[in-house]
């Protein structure tokens, strides 16, 4: 029999690269995410950080510039969370904290990195720190104002589940 992990890997595999900025709320009892990591998991994470907060229920935020995460928002149940799903093997580091008015505590950014040198240049990041910077903060002072929305709770709040690369 197949394993549905597989045949749900396989099945995003397909679909195009999704190359932008996405979050993702931590589990504040869980490991920090590693200066450098690779991921262990299937993560859910959402273009919408109020969805990916669970509309600011108190889990930090995660800012991910994902490379080659999938949007599978078209073929979801609920396509309002936005989701785009951050795939097991993927490599991530710590690039930078953003401190956002309104939200506590500051915004840790993971950037995907490009080992294959093969991905297209980010279009969303911005060119700059400071334009991803205040691009990050306009999202989120946006999502701040925003009406609740409905979330799937524990979906998109986790851990980040990462193992140092050997032989780094």
């Amino acid at each position: 029999m197949n394993d549905p992990v597989s045949g749900f890997l396989d099945a995003i595999a397909k679909l195009p690269d999704f190359n932008g900025i996405t979050f993702r709320g931590f589990d504040p009892s869980a490991e920090q995410p590693p200066v450098l990591g690779v991921v262990t998991a299937v993560l859910a994470s959402s273009r919408d950080p109020r969805v990916a907060s669970e509309n600011f229920s108190g889990a930090p935020l995660l800012v991910l510039l994902n490379r080659t995460g999938r949007d599978i928002s078209t073929f979801s149940a609920q396509p309002q969370d936005a989701e785009v799903v951050v795939r097991p093997g993927t490599t991530w580091r710590r690039l930078t904290e953003v401190d956002v008015p309104g939200v506590t505590p500051r915004l840790l950014v993971l950037e995907e990195l490009d080992l294959s040198t093969t991905a297209p240049s980010p279009t969303e990041w911005g060119d700059t720190l400071a334009e991803l910077t205040a691009r990050v903060t306009r999202i989120v002072q946006q999502a701040l104002t925003a009406d609740p929305v409905s979330v799937s709770v524990g979906k998109f709040v986790g851990p980040w589940p990462a193992q140092i690369p050997t032989g780094w």
